[in-house]
């Protein structure tokens, strides 16, 4: 189940910033690492013992879903995401997917689909006006607004669109010892 959030609403510009922020101190963190130490597993405090690598394509991974509800709402269409978003342990599923996709890509893959991704749900978030944004949201009974919607998706528990917060002194305690 994706984290829900009885704040007000986010404005696009505020999501912008906020996503801003935490991809900038992310990318810093990873940019001190060279490949080798990227991509060494058990590295991240995470459960399942990840890599700075899979912890990039993670974050990917959502923002990707992010896009694809932007997108597909735009065009009036209920987001294909949306079906595997039912069931209480349907982020964990996708996690595990996403770096079981992931796990044995090069680390400059990673390190550039990470920036892609992240300029694409930026772009996507900006290219949808007020209206848009602040749209009834009929696919998801607790997200009311497409706004709401993306911030679940690219949330934590501190708050909509704080994901790479969520990760962040992890990644900054291992690259801290490296």
């Amino acid at each position: 189940m994706l984290p829900r959030y009885d704040a007000a609403m986010t404005s696009r510009d505020e999501a912008v910033a906020i996503l801003e922020e935490g991809h900038r101190a992310l990318g810093d963190l990873f940019a001190r690492l060279d490949d080798g130490a990227f991509a060494l597993r058990g590295t991240i405090g995470t459960e399942d013992d990840w890599s700075a690598k899979d912890l990039a394509a993670h974050l990917g991974m959502w923002e990707t879903f992010a896009t694809q509800v932007i997108e597909a709402f735009g065009r009036g269409e209920r987001p294909p995401v949306e079906d595997r978003f039912g069931e209480e342990d349907a982020g964990d599923v996708a996690n595990a997917e996403g770096l079981a996709r992931f796990r044995d890509a090069e680390p400059g893959e990673i390190r550039t689909r990470f920036e892609d991704l992240h300029g694409r749900v930026v772009a996507a978030i900006l290219a949808t006006d007020d209206e848009g944004w602040g749209a009834p949201y009929p696919y998801d009974e607790l997200d009311p607004t497409l706004g709401a919607r993306v911030g679940s998706l690219l949330g934590a528990e501190d708050g909509p669109f704080r994901h790479a917060f969520a990760h962040l002194d992890d990644l900054r305690d291992y690259v801290d010892r490296t």
